[in-house]
């Protein structure tokens, strides 16, 4: 912890700060009244000796409590110790959502710092509904840069937008969402005029800190953005915690408007979002090919479509490397292809030391990114170390309380430890998020499975909409159900399919099956094309077979997998 910042936090510094000068104020009119009454000099002595007493105590207590408008409060610090957790205890669950068709879940919030603030969706008050884009964008960009703010925890996207369509107060929010502070306004947009109303509000009592409205060309875009991220730092005093105002990648207002469309539909996970977010980003680098942002979302959203085989996997991962570089060309301290492409040294053992310091400093840059959070997890798990894998989904929760992503990560990483209760809880939140998520059902079958409700998992693996993974689950579970034939032909229709990165999943049903020689074959196979699967490798309890075997050490010794 940072104990200046901390000490700030819990207004410890302003408490001696006005404690010194009240004691200073109070030594000057004691000094008169006891001379006027002609009390002796121990009098005025004693007052000071109370007074230097008095001070440590009043220390003490601003650390320990704060005033707050419901009275005196108990201060729990943000860095505090979590409880400790076994395999045979169920952690804390996740943040409930706020859509209605979502499983609910309780969770006692923690009391936010004074450092944190969500960016909500400013209102759309222009004619145009067509405009709610642009209202969209300008928050989102909002929140993009303050995320880069050291010091500042910051809601990302996903959950913040969720009160879009809600008639909540800023209190409520607040509280949902365990943060101090709300950024709201309003855009009003003619032709090329533009008017932001923007105000800070404190989230204990919705009364405003700050507000604001700025009318400027639509050309302007990008310099009223850094004004509205840098007056909010102003007023929360993030400079001294040794932060900066962040600034903006000022590009095209079409180009930055079809990057937003893009960002939206890469979100969704799903094959049809893929197919229109590669249109919308690709369209905003035909406008603006020097919009590093675009390329390395182009980036991510290649290295997804390879993941869930809806491409040639070695073209997948090498586009997505291709466009992080370019995007990194443009703008080195850009987090997410710093990230990425750190998370390809470590798979690929190109680069494994230097492959995690570049994902660190990925989340130095963007601490509270949720993507950058949820790799950090899979390259824990690559290692062994579950605890830390948590603790990184834990933080992405944090983060993004409704992120699709962070559940899936999350889920997988409780199954993986053995956590299967929660694991099936996150899997299904993912569904509600977003149904068409690719590999959602599978990997929700593949709990059940785990589980040993075979039933269950089967209907789940008949539900993927992902011919791979459905076809990947349905190998493994009709061999559970004790339907050979049925099991060898998921397995040839999966063999069948024009997929380079399948070999980790054919191993998978191999060792499920009892078939270690062609499992550790296959094995081989997914370590010579650097498969994205090893990642799970040390901890997947499908290989679990496998790891009596003596070809298990060499096989991880030989690959640097160990």
């Amino acid at each position: 912890m940072n104990l200046l910042a901390e000490l700030k936090r819990r207004k410890v510094i302003r408490t001696a700060a006005i404690y010194v000068a009240a004691s200073w104020l109070l030594l000057q009119v004691a000094e008169l009244l006891l001379g006027m009454l002609e009390v002796p000099a121990w009098g005025l002595r004693l007052v000071f000796v109370l007074l230097v007493v008095g001070f440590p105590l009043a220390l003490i207590l601003s650390w320990m409590h704060q005033i707050t408008p419901e009275g005196l409060r108990r201060e729990v610090s943000p860095s505090d110790p979590e409880p400790a957790e076994t395999g045979n205890e169920r952690g804390p669950d996740p943040p409930s959502p706020v859509r209605p068709t979502i499983p609910v879940a309780t969770q006692a919030a923690a009391p936010p710092d004074d450092s944190s603030i969500a960016v909500l969706p400013f209102a759309n008050m222009s004619d145009d509904p067509a405009n709610l884009h642009f209202a969209d964008g300008l928050s989102e960009e909002l929140l993009n840069l303050l995320s880069r703010v050291p010091g500042l925890r910051i809601v990302a996207r996903t959950s913040s937008f969720s009160f879009r369509d809600r008639a909540v107060d800023a209190t409520t929010i607040a509280r949902e969402l365990g943060v101090s502070h709300l950024l709201e306004g309003s855009v009003r947009k003619a032709r090329q005029r533009i008017r932001i109303t923007a105000q800070l509000v404190r989230g204990a009592d919705g009364s405003h800190v700050w507000s604001r409205t700025f009318d400027r060309d639509l050309n302007d875009i990008f310099a009223v953005q850094d004004e509205i991220a840098a007056a909010v730092v102003e007023e929360l005093e993030i400079k001294l915690l040794g932060g900066a105002a962040p600034r903006s990648w000022p590009t095209d207002p079409d180009a930055y408007a079809r990057y937003l469309s893009g960002r939206h539909f890469l979100d969704l996970a799903s094959k049809e979002g893929y197919e229109q977010a590669i249109i919308e980003l690709e369209a905003a680098l035909a406008i603006d090919p020097k919009f590093a942002p675009a390329w390395a979302t182009l980036g991510v959203l290649y290295w997804g479509e390879a993941n869930n085989s809806l491409i040639e996997y070695d073209k997948g991962a090498r586009l997505a490397r291709e466009y992080s570089e370019k995007a990194l060309a443009l703008a080195p301290n850009l987090a997410e292809p710093l990230s990425l492409l750190g998370y390809f040294d470590v798979l690929e053992a190109t680069d494994g030391e230097g492959g995690v310091r570049r994902m660190e400093q990925a989340r130095r840059l963007e601490p509270h990114n949720p993507r950058i959070l949820t790799r950090l997890a899979n390259i824990a798990l690559r290692a062994g170390r579950l605890d830390d894998a948590l603790k990184h989904c834990r933080q992405a929760l944090k983060s993004d309380p409704l992120n699709a992503l962070v559940h899936a990560v999350y889920g997988n990483t409780c199954y993986y430890a053995g956590r299967l209760e929660e694991a099936e809880s996150l899997r299904r939140r993912v569904l509600a998020l977003s149904p068409g998520w690719l590999s959602g059902h599978y990997n929700l079958g593949k709990v059940l499975l785990e589980r040993k409700d075979f039933v269950a998992a089967q209907q789940e693996m008949l539900r993927e909409p992902s011919e791979f993974w459905r076809q990947t689950g349905l190998a493994m579970v009709c061999h559970a159900l004790g339907r050979a034939t049925d099991s060898d032909e998921a397995l040839q229709r999966l063999l069948a399919m024009d997929s380079s990165g399948s070999a980790y999943q054919v191993a998978q049903i191999h060792a499920y099956r009892g078939e270690t020689d062609a499992a550790f074959k296959w094995l081989e196979t997914a370590c010579e094309q650097h498969d994205s699967g090893l990642m799970f490798v040390q901890v997947d309890p499908l290989l679990a077979r496998l790891r009596t075997d003596q070809r298990w050490n060499a096989l991880l010794s030989r690959y640097d997998l160990a």
